[in-house]
């Protein structure tokens, strides 16, 4: 599936120069990790790019335009997605760009401002759409930063003075947090007792957490992805500690991901997500069912959170190039996507069923300065093995405040 996989799609919503939508073929091209860390985001994301993107070839969701769809594996290296976008602005001269991980997408940022490509990243690094060259980034919803942050408020509605610990992957996509969480616990009266970095490879974490609760550790919030953070999970409760540290995370950390690979040790996880759950009568859920059914999807990546990010994505990029076509005659490039994105508010904002909102009516909603797309969130809990909401969706206060130092 791989292969196949490597050889079908992805997003760089690309042209040739500036092209009349008039029979023409049209190339997407996304790189990510669909082998090598973080994997485990990276190939059902994949997936929901390619089967969205087969989807709307079939409805023709753009009249008289094909969309050839291409997915590379860049393994996580970020000289390789780099590679990778330079030869695509060679051959195909992108009007958009769906990218994958936030070291690559912070290197490649100056390149993307020169050429002046909208960009839609998997990566919710709010230093993305932070000064400088932030123009052409767009983040499908709210930041890591944001989540984190919404979990820190959460935890101070019960429990003042918390003692913290933060537990994140050895990556810019992990390091992405920690500044705006200090910031936030000073605001709180919270301390942040550790920050930790642990990657994939975290067989026994018996010293680790041994280490966070001699030093007070009453919650740890994670920012990874699910297989670390299981791992974590299924130490703590055979050293019993899960019921003395209480574990949460960002959004890469949990979904049904984690409950399959931590199993009832998962039981109690809190999880930041902007995106509706697999038990969600939505539009986008009833088409993420659809499709993984019509594609001969696994269960695992139908019920993955990761395969709804990618939909998610796609989704945004092809409506972007639909209107561009029909606001402007027909031309998709660089400036017409951009114009169409920008424009996806109030009356204009798109709503796919996808992701969660905060104003009724009203699911991605950019302009020219508010980059985040879907800027609601929740906080969800694992009951009976499931991922529960257990907040209406909300924005985080206290990250406008701690953003910016």
């Amino acid at each position: 599936m791989k292969r196949a996989m490597t050889l079908a799609l992805a997003v760089t919503i690309g042209l040739l120069g500036l092209v009349l939508a008039q029979g023409r073929t049209v190339t997407l091209l996304w790189s990510g990790a669909i082998t090598g860390p973080t994997s485990d985001v990276g190939g059902p994301y994949a997936a929901g790019i390619e089967d969205y993107c087969r989807y709307a070839n079939e409805q023709r969701l753009i009249p008289n335009v094909t969309l050839n769809c291409i997915v590379r594996d860049d393994q996580y290296q970020n000289p390789n997605t780099q590679r990778i976008l330079e030869e695509a602005l060679d051959r195909s001269k992108p009007a958009i760009y769906l990218g994958y991980s936030t070291g690559a997408m912070l290197q490649l940022k100056p390149l993307i401002q020169e050429v002046k490509l909208p960009t839609i990243p998997a990566s919710a690094h709010i230093g993305l759409i932070d000064p400088p060259n932030n123009q052409y980034f767009f983040l499908p919803v709210s930041s890591y930063s944001e989540q984190v942050v919404a979990l820190m408020e959460y935890i101070n509605r019960s429990e003042k003075n918390a003692r913290i610990a933060l537990v994140v992957n050895p990556s810019p996509f992990g390091r992405a947090v920690v500044d705006h969480a200090r910031r936030a616990a000073q605001r709180l009266g919270q301390t942040i007792v550790d920050v930790r970095e642990v990657g994939g490879g975290n067989l026994d974490n018996t010293a680790l957490l041994r280490a966070l609760d001699a030093a007070g550790a009453q919650y740890i919030i994670h920012q990874n992805v699910a297989g670390p953070v299981a791992n974590i999970l299924k130490d703590a409760k055979r050293l019993g500690l899960d019921r003395k540290i209480k574990q949460m995370g960002a959004v890469y950390t949990g979904g049904s991901d984690l409950i399959r690979l931590a199993g009832d040790a998962a039981e109690g996880y809190l999880w930041a997500s902007s995106y509706y759950t697999l038990d969600e009568n939505t539009p986008g859920i009833a088409l993420q069912r659809q499709l993984a059914t019509r594609y001969n999807r696994s269960a695992d990546i139908l019920n993955s959170t990761n395969y709804t990010a990618g939909m998610l994505a796609a989704a945004i990029a092809i409506e972007a190039m639909k209107r561009a076509a029909q606001r402007f005659s027909g031309r998709i490039d660089n400036d017409t996507v951009y114009q169409s994105i920008i424009g996806m508010n109030g009356p204009n904002a798109f709503k796919p069923g996808f992701a969660v909102s905060t104003k009724a009516g009203i699911e991605i909603d950019f302009t020219r300065s508010e980059q985040t797309g879907a800027e609601g969130l929740r906080v969800l809990e694992v009951r009976g093995g499931k991922f529960v909401p257990i907040t209406d969706p909300f924005t985080s206060a206290l990250f406008r405040q701690v953003r910016n130092p």
